[in-house]
């Protein structure tokens, strides 16, 4: 039962090809919407700063994808290095994934960065301040709920001498 069970992590080989997949369709998603938005931009000629705000929330929108974009690669990689191989991948020390704890601190830390621009977009965009302030109030929710779980789920403290 035990290889049994151990030769069953290669399953995990579906989702993170999975996520790599999802990687490339978001970029390749990404890099379309530059594109036609540069040629938008072009072929109008228009530089008002109506156009100028309306190209600012399609950046922010661009971005947000490739923040997406990047939580699945993220995950990608880390379900790799924890359950299919412990072959070294060279990464940028930030992105060192050695236990479930750092791939989940990863992907949180990305998921309040994106959801910090999606805000961004929409405080740029919107004119209800009211609608405003619940769309925030909302991310805001998330993020300190993250924060706790980041802080507290997980830590497994040392027993003290004290005593």
């Amino acid at each position: 039962m035990a290889r049994f069970l151990a030769a069953c992590r290669f399953l995990l080989v579906i989702p993170v090809v999975g996520c790599v997949l999802l990687t490339a369709g978001v970029v390749i998603m990404g890099i379309g919407r530059i594109v036609t938005a540069g040629a938008q931009v072009l072929q109008s000629g228009d530089f008002s700063a109506k156009a100028s705000k309306t190209m600012s929330l399609a950046v922010i929108e661009i971005i947000d994808l490739f923040l997406v974009g990047t939580v699945a690669y993220i995950a990608a990689i880390g379900i790799y290095k924890l359950f299919i191989s412990d072959a070294e991948i060279e990464l940028p020390m930030r992105l060192k994934i050695n236990t479930l704890k750092d791939l989940e601190d990863k992907i949180i830390g990305v998921i309040v960065a994106a959801l910090a621009v999606a805000f961004l977009g929409q405080a740029a965009g919107s004119s209800e301040p009211a609608a405003l302030l619940n769309y925030g109030g909302g991310i805001a929710l998330v993020i300190a709920a993250l924060g706790f779980f980041v802080r507290h789920v997980g830590t497994e403290r040392e027993p003290s001498d004290e005593g």
